[in-house]
């Protein structure tokens, strides 16, 4: 309570009423509602920003691929369906795939759902997707077929979809068809963190920035305290009057401090709000900023496990529903499936992969070729010889019947013609 007696001596009364509701959790109570913490509402709290603009923007620049398998298991890379196209190059004639796939993960970790209108032309072929706020999307049950109707309140219409009709993505799911919504689900998170935001604004604003504070033998009369006030908020608050030196008069003692919200723990409970925020969209803090506990060995660490563990769920949850809402059964029955690439996401640094590359040269499973294309280099001519350790032989094989290059010599060479033609 230190600080708080403090900045009462500051702000005066106005400011003393605010820090009792504050404590008191009043300045809260017109976000107590859930129709006040709404999507809007949650994205003016910068954790919950920055956590879901990391999800949103690390699914949007993965590349979405397009395969089909081939009867003996290999597969090949495609892009003759019109799925490809629209995922790819153009999912409507307003977004570009980036946006799309970012406005649809904003939705996914506001409201748990995303809902997109399949755009089809007059042969019923698809050939594109548009998507709608969640809240304005209402789902039903047709009483006769019992199939799901998506009612989307577009402006002054409404718009009945049937199943068939929609790309529909949830996310975590009490019932398989719809979305649990974090922000409806941690609100209380959210309002928290809200309220020690507003706390630091309120703080601040004041902007009392003296260098200490001044202490009286005994009490001041009324008209002495209301004169100080009055020529203390002139002469030394504000950022104007930043470090200025205080006029003592009266028997008046000058003591030396330094005013921080850390004094009543702010900033630590600010961290940890940070913390619980992060916890529930499942985002490494680093990755929002909060370097605390970042070490140069732990973050590459963190950074694999926000790809295995937070974002390799929504890549699978995006590929199932695409596969399943996006392709025609003759297409699936052909082989073709989407998948999105996330090797951009695993790669080390430079160092780090030229290691793995000379590894994987060296023991037979890459080819210059094959580590020219994973670098985005073209190919070169006799690059797609594949090496074998002096050491191995085939199964069953006499070792002195083969007769391998050195294998030490070629691995000598393998930086030079991977980096040639670069």
């Amino acid at each position: 309570m230190k600080f708080f007696q403090r900045a009462k001596f500051f702000f005066g009364q106005g400011f003393d009423d605010y820090i009792q509701r504050f404590l008191a959790g009043d300045d809260v109570s017109d976000l107590n509602s859930p129709s006040q913490v709404d999507s809007r509402t949650a994205m003016k709290y910068t954790a919950v920003f920055a956590c879901v603009r990391v999800l949103a923007e690390a699914l949007a620049g993965t590349p979405v691929m397009l395969y089909r398998k081939k009867e003996n298991g290999d597969r090949e890379t495609r892009t003759d369906l019109a799925v490809y196209d629209i995922l790819h190059n153009q999912p409507n004639e307003e977004m570009s795939p980036f946006n799309y796939k970012e406005t649809c993960m904003v939705s996914l970790n506001l409201g748990g759902n995303t809902v997109s209108q399949k755009l089809v032309n007059k042969y019923g072929d698809l050939v594109g997707l548009y998507p709608y706020d969640w809240s304005k999307v209402t789902i039903t049950r047709d009483p006769t077929t019992s199939w799901l109707v998506y009612k989307i309140r577009d402006g002054t219409k409404q718009l009945d979809l049937p199943r068939d009709q929609v790309f529909h993505v949830a996310g975590l799911s009490m019932d398989g068809v719809v979305g649990l919504s974090p922000i409806e689900y941690v609100s209380s998170a959210i309002r928290l963190g809200l309220s020690y935001e507003r706390f630091g604004i309120n703080f601040y604003k004041n902007g009392a920035n003296a260098s200490g504070v001044i202490e009286y033998p005994g009490a001041l009369m009324d008209t002495a305290y209301e004169r100080l006030k009055k020529d203390f908020a002139k002469s030394y608050q504000g950022l104007a009057n930043t470090g200025k030196p205080i006029i003592l008069e009266g028997g008046a003692k000058f003591s030396q401090l330094a005013i921080k919200p850390a004094d009543a723990q702010l900033i630590e409970n600010k961290k940890f709000q940070l913390e619980d925020i992060a916890r529930i969209y499942r985002v490494p803090l680093h990755l929002i900023q909060n370097l605390d506990r970042a070490t140069f060995s732990n973050i590459e660490q963190q950074s694999l496990e926000f790809v295995m563990y937070t974002m390799l769920p929504w890549f699978k949850r995006w590929e199932e529903n695409i596969n399943m809402q996006l392709l025609t059964p003759l297409e699936r029955k052909a082989g073709f499936y989407i998948e999105f690439n996330i090797n951009s996401l695993l790669r080390g640094d430079m160092q780090s992969r030229a290691m793995a590359y000379a590894q994987g040269r060296q023991w037979g499973w890459l080819s210059v070729n094959d580590i020219r294309k994973l670098e985005n280099m073209p190919p070169i001519p006799n690059g797609d010889i594949y090496m074998q350790p002096l050491n191995f032989s085939e199964a069953g094989k006499d070792p002195a019947a083969t007769d391998p290059a050195s294998a030490q010599a070629l691995a000598e060479e393998t930086y030079n013609m991977i980096l040639r033609g670069r």
